[in-house]
């Protein structure tokens, strides 16, 4: 997280945005537990890496997932400095 504080996470899981933030935490939990392990690469040959493309993607899906965590988030951190 982009150093959110607790009161505007807290608010933001108790709003309407709630349901869906832990829909995201486990999504992005589930994501994590399915990348291919990347230890298992020599290093050295990293272009022969099968699982490379599919980590990429998961990757990417994840950023997706804490830009729109980090984006509800920031509607209550706002909240907070306006008030």
């Amino acid at each position: 997280m982009k150093g959110h504080s607790s009161k505007a996470i807290w608010r933001a899981v108790e709003s309407k945005h709630g349901a869906r933030l832990v829909d995201i935490a486990r999504e992005h939990i589930r994501l994590v537990k399915e990348l291919p392990d990347q230890r298992a690469v020599v290093q050295t040959v990293a272009e022969l890496d099968p699982h490379k493309d599919v980590r990429e993607i998961i990757r990417a899906r994840i950023a997706q997932l804490r830009d729109e965590r980090d984006a509800i988030i920031q509607q209550f951190e706002e909240d907070n400095a306006d008030g």
